[in-house]
């Protein structure tokens, strides 16, 4: 293909009025690329690079330039030097199309991308050796920013579930260059929701899901991969979790206070990333966290349509689920982290007993209950919970925000009381087993020798302390009963 070719675009862009994403105007009429300063970076933080043909904003003759993405979502094209970059981001739309060449007698079509920054301010790339697939650069540029096709790149399933903003979907990848027939769950918003709820409290709604979930990391946060809007509706394409909800789970499963811990400590950590970030989540509750694995326990913390940026100073909005909401929002306090701490507060609770704090399922009732943080330790449901437990969810659930154990102060907590739990339990099957060991010598010799030997020491042949006992069997019944002493001592017959 000669560089004199003109090219134009056959797929003609429609004018939708879809308000949640959308280009910015391009009032002070600013080229596509910034220039300078030159950005340093080595290998590592490349994402792909390759040699790709491209029309810029005003030009109609394509030109080939290195391209190469960062893991930070900047983008950079160059020939000997840099030549100009942009930082992708929510603002910028990706769109694959078709370009013609209406001068070439068979109208040869390429398969492009086109990236828009501001409103009619565009480029345009493809490749034409086909090194690497224009498919492989659009899959990784849609990491950073809004895409445009569905069809070709996803194919649609069955609705896995149904919620008042939206519906999910089970969804695979297409791509012959991406992993083929990966799943995926796709969580669909329809412009006809705007019937429903305000047009802005709905974009406002949909952004902030996006916006947290682009940045935010961690193993135990649903994934978001991928943003597609269409003309009727967006979809976000998310990691699929197939282990249901942590309410769907407490139906049909009991947890043991370990595993509770272990749930806890999760979410905790999922938290604590969102708040780094300067966001609250505003919904924690347990149909908010899916499970990808009971055994071992792996959670994921979903839905933050309801997050928020944190703002010290007044409160923003008042939103979220009776039973779960901080006492001081119905005062109309500040959203901060602690709001989201009385949350988990509750949800633990619920892990360790299976009921709500407020004793109440009465959706007046509970409120009000949850307003005065009238709050329920029943002695039957608490007596096989550890005291140390009981103090954590105690602090969690303090009325009095700054007193309210602090996430740093809860996953220090949480370290300490895990290990030790851990290590009693250990500890405590290991003796039980050498205890009946020692009864089954008993039974034979009655008055037989035994070795003890301290926990603080090594188990070597050379340096083991032993102290000669000779002990009946009542006293070994008294032992076995006695949690204090075979969690300090190791038997061994």
């Amino acid at each position: 293909m000669q560089s004199s070719t003109n090219y134009s675009q056959i797929e003609k862009r429609e004018n939708s009025d879809w308000p949640i994403f959308q280009t910015a105007e391009n009032i002070n009429n600013l080229p596509f690329w910034d220039k300078r300063p030159y950005l340093f970076f080595d290998e590592n933080q490349i994402v792909i690079k390759g040699t790709l043909k491209r029309i810029g904003k005003n030009k109609q003759i394509p030109k080939s330039y290195m391209f190469i993405l960062l893991k930070t979502g900047q983008l950079i094209y160059l020939d000997t030097n840099q030549k100009g970059k942009i930082q992708l981001d929510l603002s910028i739309v990706l769109k694959k199309i078709e370009l013609t060449n209406e001068e070439n007698e068979d109208k040869q079509k390429i398969s492009a991308i086109r990236i828009e920054r501001f409103q009619n301010c565009s480029i345009h790339i493809w490749n034409e050796d086909n090194s690497i697939s224009i498919n492989v650069w659009y899959n990784r540029l849609a990491q950073f920013c809004i895409s445009s096709n569905f069809e070709g790149f996803f194919q649609l399933h069955e609705k896995i579930d149904e919620g008042a903003f939206s519906s999910v979907f089970t969804v695979t990848s297409q791509s012959q260059e991406e992993v083929k027939n990966q799943k995926y769950a796709a969580k669909v918003y329809s412009k006809s929701l705007q019937s429903k709820i305000p047009a802005q409290q709905m974009k406002d709604f949909i952004q902030a899901e996006c916006s947290i979930l682009k940045i935010v990391k961690s193993q135990y946060i649903v994934k978001l991969f991928e943003i597609i809007q269409l003309e009727d509706v967006v979809i976000l394409i998310l990691e699929y979790v197939s282990g249901g909800t942590l309410y769907q789970i407490l139906q049909q499963n009991v947890l043991n206070e370990l595993m509770s811990l272990e749930i806890l400590n999760q979410i905790m950590l999922a938290i604590k990333e969102v708040h780094h970030h300067g966001f609250v989540h505003r919904d924690i509750k347990l149909e908010n966290i899916m499970f990808q694995s009971l055994n071992p326990i792996e959670i994921k913390l979903i839905d933050f349509g309801f997050a928020e940026k944190i703002n010290r100073n007044k409160l923003l909005n008042g939103s979220g689920t009776a039973g779960y909401i901080a006492p001081e929002l119905f005062q109309l306090a500040p959203y901060t982290e602690n709001c989201d701490m009385f949350s988990l507060g509750v949800l633990f609770y619920l892990l360790l007993c299976g009921n709500s704090p407020f004793g109440t399922q009465n959706k007046e009732l509970l409120l009000e209950l949850n307003k005065t943080c009238n709050l329920q330790y029943l002695s039957k449901e608490w007596q096989n919970i550890s005291s140390s437990t009981q103090k954590i969810v105690q602090k969690m659930l303090d009325k009095d925000p700054t007193k309210r154990i602090t996430i740093l102060e809860l996953e220090l907590l949480l370290d300490i009381h895990m290990n030790n739990l851990r290590f009693n339990q250990a500890n405590s099957r290991q003796a039980l087993n050498q205890l009946q060991n020692c009864n089954n010598v008993i039974m034979q010799n009655q008055r037989p020798a035994v070795r003890t030997v301290s926990n603080n020491k090594k188990c070597d042949d050379d340096d083991m302390s032993i102290e000669e006992k000779s002990i009946d069997n009542t006293n070994l019944i008294n032992l076995k009963n006695s949690h204090q002493y075979y969690n300090k001592s190791k038997w061994v017959s």
